[in-house]
């Protein structure tokens, strides 16, 4: 069932950065424009055997719908978030 999220401050590498651009053509600041700081958002938590508990939720990128993988940061704060991949929503 999805559920509410907030992302307030977005991480990721340069390896990240350059693997979503060079696969899907998105910059990560495209992303972050997406899902920093937007009210609405909605995720769910998929817990990968190999890669462990992350959210994936649904954004909007040039009018195309994107799944977005984030990874949970320990924060004293919260809503810190690494930014893993994304991928086009074919739904």
């Amino acid at each position: 069932m999805p559920e509410s999220i907030w992302v307030a401050e977005l991480r990721t590498t340069d390896n990240t950065s350059r693997k979503i651009s060079a696969k899907h053509g998105v910059s990560v600041d495209e992303v972050t424009t997406a899902i920093v700081c937007v009210p609405g958002l909605r995720g769910k938590w998929d817990d990968d055997a190999e890669k462990g508990l992350r959210m994936i939720l649904q954004a909007g990128i040039r009018g195309r719908r994107w799944l977005v993988v984030l990874y949970p940061v320990e924060h004293p704060m919260g809503d810190v978030w690494t930014l893993a991949s994304i991928y086009a929503d074919e739904d």
